[in-house]
């Protein structure tokens, strides 16, 4: 491991310039390609990738697949780099870590604070909110809409929230 501590800049990159990492392990579903591609339409790139010294990406592989995709190739972006190579080690612990190191929701806060018509809109499912599809079919069919209640099971902790 080398002993210079890690600084970071920000500097510009054509995406036709950065080489992919092969081993990155991150794919995504069409599902989660869809909303990350509305997600860079509407707010272009606003989490920039980040590349070692020689322009090989260490994290923002699916973002930049997207974006070559929306804007092309010859599209200029901001990426992290480095004061110095990262050594293999560090390179891969940061592949991972960029990505696994994210935290948890609070799924409460989510169901108590947020629409789920949005949250289902910026990429959650169903199932994680332990929504009773019989429930809500139910409450469709009602006549009375004011009464319209959705049953949330937290993963997290079990209870059961209406909203």
């Amino acid at each position: 491991m080398s002993s210079k501590k890690i600084e970071w800049t920000t500097e510009k990159r054509k995406i036709s310039d950065l080489i992919e990492y092969d081993k990155n392990p991150r794919t995504l579903s069409e599902k989660q390609y869809a909303n990350l591609k509305k997600s860079l339409t509407k707010f272009d790139l606003a989490e920039i990738p980040v590349i070692d010294t020689d322009n090989r990406i260490a994290a923002g592989h699916q973002r930049l697949r997207v974006l070559s995709e929306i804007k092309g190739k010859d599209y200029e972006i901001d990426v992290r780099v480095p004061n110095r190579k990262l050594t293999e080690a560090e390179f891969e612990e940061y592949n991972i870590r960029s990505n696994k190191n994210t935290g948890s929701w609070n799924f409460e806060v989510l169901a108590n604070e947020f629409e789920i018509e949005s949250l289902l809109e910026f990429g959650f499912e169903e199932f994680e909110f332990g929504i009773d599809k019989e429930i809500e079919d139910n409450e469709e069919s009602s006549n009375d809409q004011s009464s319209k209640k959705k049953e949330i099971k937290c993963p997290s902790c079990g209870e059961i929230i209406f909203v």
